[in-house]
Order: structure tokens, then C-alpha cells, then sequence
């Protein structure tokens, strides 16, 4: 088996493929939010320490995975005989068997066509996963990853799956070395799910168990969501409230952004008033880059009158 440092460099940054009794580390700042591909994969110990957007993982077999932070959702299909230890803001697999998670999931995990399915709390740890989870816009207080869906199990027996024991579970995960997890124990049923409530944009979704709350007039959704311990609702609502804020606000013209030089997202010096903007060239390396300042024309010679 190689080791981890040797294999970073074929460890690729969108897409693994065909790997047997391997190794391969992603390390911090090296997926910086892309998306990411694993498949065909058997007997592997394969680590993402940074934060990604989608990831999809295929048929593959008795490994190890490690997803710091997803965006956005992780998909795990055809795979068997694997532990997963995956941070995400949805967890979705298909056609799975004998697969266990270490879960965090900022909304309800689904399965489909998968049995023997086991799942627990994230259980993995490195120096700098916090600040990759806030990258991934994930609340590492709010993890749902008890709230198992089955699309084959509409009475919901739980047939196709089980939450582990604490006495079951694998010990913490820390593949770059001894490290503290940032992501709190979450007892299953301890938070309210957003699918059991009404919209969060809307206003509802705010609930406690134990009792009813009450709030004055003037109390947010934001605030009433975080008094009753709901952030999945208070960031959404949060959020929804400054889009709406900033689509009502006027808008205020950006200075014209420069495509030239080391940093093209830098803004460039704003114009005198009276000076006319520059045309493009259509030529060279960089069509878009402005033109030289055409030279002053010449002042044509006078008419004679007689």
C-alpha cells in the first residue's frame, strides 16, 4: 500500500478511477470548492481534506472514505463493504449494500434500492475542518444524520437500515494526525426536520420539543429559529432575508472591472467624467483588453473662402 504522502500527486482533483489497495490524500486547499469524482475503486483508503461541491462516488468496494465538506450533495452508488466517514448537505445513495456512515448531513440522507445500511455521527477530524465546513456553508451544530429517508420503505419499518450503537461505532478519524472534531455529538431526534415543517422562507419550520414557544411581533424567523436551537432554519431564513434586503435596496453602479494584468477581478481606477471609454481591440493575446489611447487627430487645414 503507498503511502499517503506519495500518492497525493495521482490522487486527482476531479476524478479517481481504477484504484486497487491504495492510499490517496487530498490535502487542505487542494479542491478548493471543484467537484469531485471517485469510481472503480476496491480496497482503498481514499481522503478529501478540503472542501468540495457535488461529489459522486461508484461501485466502489471494501474502502475507506474520507469527504471533509460537501456544498452540495454526495451521491454513493454501486458501492459495497465500504465506511464512510463524509460531511455533506445531502447524502443520497442508491443500489448500496453493507455500507456504513460517519455522518454529518445538513439535511435528511436518502437511500434507494440499498439494504444493510448503517449509520452514526461524524466521526472524523483534522486540523483546519471547521473553516472548511463554514467554506462548504455547512452548521456543524445542525447534523441530521440520523433522519434516514428509504424510498423503498414507505411504511418505514427500517428494514434497509439501522442507526449504530455507541459501543458499535469505529473511534474518531483523524487521517493528517491527532486532532479535536468541531463536529458536536447530535443525539437522533434532537433537532426538528425541515421536511416536518413548513417552509423556512415562509416563516415556518420553528420548533421545540417539550413545549410551545411564543415571541413578541417584531421577533425574526433568524432569532426564533436560534432560540429554539433550529440553525438549519436561522441560516436559511438569514440568508433569504438578505436577498431580499439587497433586491429591494437601489443599485449602485460597480467601477468597471479590469481583464488584464495578475488580478483581472481587481477594480480598475474609475475614469475622468469627461473622458470617453476606450475602445476594444479585436486582435493580439487579449481581445479584451482596451485599446491604446488613440493619438489627438490632426487638425484638418482651413478652407479658403475665395
Amino acid at each position: 500500500m503507498h503511502s499517503i504522502q506519495s500518492s497525493i500527486s495521482s490522487f486527482s482533483p476531479r476524478l479517481d478511477r481504477n484504484r486497487k489497495k491504495e492510499t490517496l490524500t487530498k490535502p487542505v486547499n487542494s479542491v478548493q470548492g471543484q467537484p469531485f469524482d471517485i469510481a472503480d475503486c476496491s480496497d482503498c483508503t481514499l481522503v478529501i481534506l478540503d472542501y468540495s461541491d457535488m461529489v459522486q462516488i461508484d461501485n466502489t468496494h471494501g474502502s475507506k472514505v474520507f469527504v471533509a465538506a460537501s456544498s452540495e450533495s454526495i451521491f454513493v452508488r454501486d458501492c459495497s463493504n465500504c465506511t464512510f466517514t463524509i460531511a455533506c448537505k445531502q447524502l443520497r445513495t442508491r443500489d448500496c449494500k453493507n455500507c456504513t456512515f460517519y455522518l454529518y448531513s445538513k439535511t435528511e440522507p436518502i437511500i434507494e434500492t440499498s439494504s444493510e445500511m448503517k449509520f452514526a455521527p461524524f466521526n472524523g477530524a483534522f486540523n483546519g475542518h471547521h473553516q472548511a465546513m463554514l467554506s462548504a456553508n455547512l452548521i456543524p451544530e445542525h447534523n441530521l444524520w440520523f433522519a434516514v429517508y428509504d424510498f423503498n420503505d414507505e411504511a418505514r419499518t427500517g428494514k434497509n437500515w439501522r442507526l449504530l450503537s455507541k459501543s458499535e461505532e469505529d473511534p474518531l478519524w483523524c487521517p493528517a494526525g491527532k486532532a479535536k472534531s468541531c463536529c458536536p455529538r447530535v443525539a437522533p431526534g434532537s433537532i426538528a426536520l425541515p421536511s416536518e415543517g413548513a417552509d423556512p422562507t415562509a416563516g415556518g419550520g420553528v420548533t421545540q420539543s417539550g413545549g410551545m414557544m411564543s415571541f413578541g411581533l417584531g421577533t425574526s424567523l433568524a432569532d426564533a429559529a436560534k432560540v429554539s436551537g433550529d440553525m438549519y432554519t436561522a441560516q436559511e431564513a438569514t440568508a433569504a432575508a438578505e436577498a431580499d434586503t439587497k433586491k429591494k435596496s437601489p443599485k449602485k453602479k460597480s467601477p468597471t472591472k479590469s481583464k488584464i494584468g495578475w488580478n483581472p477581478d481587481a477594480a480598475a481606477a474609475p475614469s475622468p467624467a469627461k473622458e470617453t471609454a476606450k475602445p476594444k481591440s479585436k486582435i493580439g493575446w487579449n481581445p479584451d483588453a482596451a485599446s491604446p489611447t488613440p493619438s489627438p487627430a490632426k487638425a484638418a487645414p482651413s478652407k479658403s473662402k475665395i
